[in-house]
């Protein structure tokens, strides 16, 4: 589903929502928003954003999922 449906059946909701469904949508929003603005310290932010640009600039390698799964296997058996 995408960002745009869900909103439109989240407005919906809302729209016709009584009192109390409001109150736990809204308590819950703000409880997100306090808490969960970012689920990164400070300094993990900053070290996505470097390796980010890092792995962008090509100085850095990635791997996928199963690539990663296949090196830990390696050394695990070594």
């Amino acid at each position: 589903m995408t960002t745009t449906a869900i909103r439109a059946k989240v407005h919906k909701y809302i729209d016709e929502a009584d009192t109390k469904v409001l109150e736990v949508v809204y308590q819950l929003l703000e409880v997100y928003r306090r808490s969960n603005s970012s689920l990164l310290t400070n300094e993990q932010q900053k070290e996505v954003l470097k390796r980010s640009a890092l792995y962008k600039a090509g100085k850095i390698k990635g791997y996928s999922i199963a690539e990663a799964r296949k090196l830990v296997k390696q050394r695990q058996s070594s």
